[in-house]
């Protein structure tokens, strides 16, 4: 199907899966212990904050870049692609401002 093959959605879907990834991790490992804030409060006070982001986005984004090349879907590769680029421009940043 040509709808799914987008550059928006694939955007979309890159800028989230690190999101829903680090709260995966979250949901297994810590729910009992803290709230997601707290978990982030925390990981920010420690300052793994973006250790933690960085690698949420590559463990989340590499399965669905290659599910999308799997599905010959390449311009949601490339969205894909240019949020994981996002994400590191922003990891860079913060890491050459702490």
């Amino acid at each position: 199907m040509k709808k799914f093959d987008n550059v928006i959605l694939g955007f979309v879907i890159g800028m989230l899966a690190p999101i829903l990834g680090l709260f995966g991790w979250y949901m297994f490992t810590y729910r009992y212990q803290t709230s997601f804030k707290g978990l982030l409060e925390y990981f920010s006070a420690i300052h793994i904050i973006t250790a933690s982001i960085s690698l949420a986005c590559y463990g989340a984004n590499l399965p669905v870049f290659f599910l999308f090349i799997w599905r010959e879907k390449y311009k949601s590769c490339r969205g894909v692609l240019f949020a994981t680029i996002i994400y590191t421009l922003w990891v860079v940043y913060q890491k050459i401002n702490y």
